[in-house]
């Protein structure tokens, strides 16, 4: 890893994109990554919303970008908008729909690696609480994992540990592989390409927020 005490000042932000079908947690992990609690939100997500915190590893704050995108399929087509310039994406599924899993697999793994590359990607069983009602079983989603390439976990959205390791450690994944040079060290006009980039993703979602609710 890359001594820290070669850099400047600048900021370090990473982009952390959540994608998946909805309905499977992506929100209420958030949520709990966010304010170490449950909600369990039941309002779809409209098209992508945005968080923002910042971790500290190896005395060096990190910024974290955190984007919920919706899993409905009227929003698919704007998914590969969403995930422009992200470093970490995180694939959720519900381990007690089958379908979820199955559309990972046939849709959204794909997604991700036809539009991004030198990224961190997961892929997260999530609602481990419903073990009862399990249809997708540990084995399967981790052969599966191991198989692409990709990290696996297994979360329940009520337990802040299990969420929190998740984020901290695929950004810790990301600084061992990258260092901290990986966007650290673009140019001053790449750097502000890249904030013009998201911000007008931002831009472009708030226009569809707004013409979904009006």
């Amino acid at each position: 890893m890359n001594d820290i005490s070669e850099y400047d000042d600048k900021d370090f932000k990473l982009k952390i994109t959540l994608v998946g079908n909805s309905s499977v947690g992506k929100t209420s992990l958030i949520f709990q990554y966010m304010n170490n609690s449950f909600n369990d939100i039941k309002i779809a997500t409209i098209g992508c919303d945005k968080f923002s915190t910042s971790i500290t590893i190896n005395n060096r704050e990190i910024k974290l970008s955190i984007w919920d995108t919706a899993g409905q399929e009227r929003f698919r087509s704007l998914s590969q908008m969403f995930l422009k310039n992200t470093d970490i994406c995180i694939l959720i599924y519900d381990i007690t729909n089958e379908s979820s899993f199955v559309d990972i697999q046939k849709y959204w793994l794909g997604l991700v690696k036809d539009n991004l590359s030198n990224i961190i990607i997961a892929l997260v069983a999530n609602k481990t609480d419903l073990y009862p009602e399990e249809v997708v079983n540990e084995e399967t989603g981790r052969n599966f994992a191991e198989k692409e390439g990709i990290y696996f976990y297994m979360t329940c959205a009520k337990e802040y540990k299990t969420i929190s390791n998740v984020f901290n450690d695929l950004v810790t994944k990301y600084i061992e592989k990258y260092g901290f040079t990986h966007n650290q060290n673009m140019s001053d006009t790449s750097i502000l390409e890249r904030e013009q980039s998201i911000n007008s993703v931002s831009e472009q979602n708030k226009k569809i927020k707004k013409a979904c609710c009006n």
